[in-house]
């Protein structure tokens, strides 16, 4: 293995070595096979030197690149890693009120980690193979980011727009930055005051990124509306569902459902299937039903085969999810079935793993 300048790299040259980003976690893995938008990103985040094999065979090769397309656990927390460093970085700057972060190297982050996305839909399987200890501040911007960009696939959308549906989803909440550390990060009960300065970080995001021509007026308008509710009692604006942008609705489902399935530092996390009680709920009080529908439906159906823990303790696997009921589903424990749609003292407490 030789160290090697960025500008003598040669396409289709390999990694000898990991890289690592500043929070220890892997943005490259060794046997990556490099390709131009690796050296852009090399010389967009000042990595000058990287290791890479002297001499690698055809067939090496080949073998290389066959481990690093089945290791999507290593493609995923690259990318992943790299948007979370992006928005971090960015994130502080415009706590500081430092507006000139490079927007363009944030939208050519993501794309990498939404194109490997839009390869496989399991996204919920994809997104336990993530394994970041960071503040939920951040890594809910990135898994907005990650799920409106599913969910504009699974709406037929054209690649551009799933990319600033991307780029919303991980700005949305950037008005948090102008919200007291106190406030967001309080366990207790907010007060109706703490409540409203919570509430107004849809407007401040807005009015903190609205002079920056690089950003997409898609983007500004779903950081400005992506509370809004159909029924008209979201903020800041009270619009009805015919009102609010496309992109803010796609955003507020996401939204919500990141939302109630992390851990927080006052609560754990829900269930995905019981998170689609509360989303059913939303549905009819204010988030757009046809959206929501769409998601829910694409996403139930990649739990079948998937082991889940019941609250009785009892593991079973989920073999049937009924259209009608997404998040009640026929699970078999041994030799013997249990129909959730029909028997309403058993619920799921816990998704355990997929099953290929």
């Amino acid at each position: 293995m030789k160290e090697i300048a960025i500008e003598e790299l040669k396409l289709g040259e390999c990694l000898s070595k990991d890289i690592y980003n500043d929070l220890g976690n892997i943005i490259l893995a060794q046997g990556t096979e490099l390709h131009a938008k690796h050296l852009e990103y090399f010389r967009n985040h000042g990595i000058n030197f990287v290791y890479v094999e002297e001499q690698i065979s055809h067939n090496q090769t080949a073998d290389i690149s066959r481990v690093i397309t089945s290791s999507k656990y290593r493609e995923l927390n690259s990318g992943y890693a790299i948007v979370l460093e992006s928005f971090k970085r960015m994130y502080y700057q415009v706590q500081n009120k430092d507006f000139q972060f490079d927007m363009k190297t944030i939208e050519e982050d993501i794309k990498p980690l939404v194109d490997i996305l839009l390869s496989d839909n399991d996204i919920l399987g994809s997104m336990r193979l993530l394994s970041f200890k960071e503040s939920y501040h951040f890594t809910h911007a990135v898994n907005v980011s990650m799920f409106g960009a599913m969910l504009g696939k699974w709406l037929g959308l054209d690649k551009q727009t799933i990319y600033t549906i991307a780029t919303a989803g991980l700005l949305h909440d950037i008005g948090k930055t102008q919200v007291p550390q106190e406030i967001l990060f309080k366990t207790d009960r907010l007060s109706l005051a703490e409540l409203d300065l919570v509430r107004s970080h849809a407007k401040l995001g807005y009015e903190l990124l609205k002079e920056n021509a690089a950003i997409p007026r898609d983007v500004l308008a779903a950081i400005l509306f992506h509370h809004e509710r159909s029924d008209g009692s979201g903020y800041p604006s009270g619009l009805k569902e015919e009102q609010t942008p496309f992109i803010a609705r796609i955003i507020g489902v996401v939204d919500v459902f990141d939302a109630i399935t992390s851990d927080r530092i006052y609560k754990k996390g829900v269930s995905s299937f019981r998170a689609f009680n509360i989303l059913k709920d939303e549905s009819f009080r204010g988030l757009d039903p046809t959206i929501s529908d769409v998601f829910m439906s694409n996403i139930a159906s990649f739990f079948i085969n998937n082991r889940v823990k019941l609250n009785d303790g009892r593991v079973g696997e989920v073999v049937y999810v009924n259209k009608f009921a997404l998040n009640r589903p026929l699970i078999k424990i041994k030799d013997s079935f249990i129909d959730l749609s029909s028997d309403y003292t058993l619920d799921i407490e816990e998704v355990l793993t997929h099953q290929h």
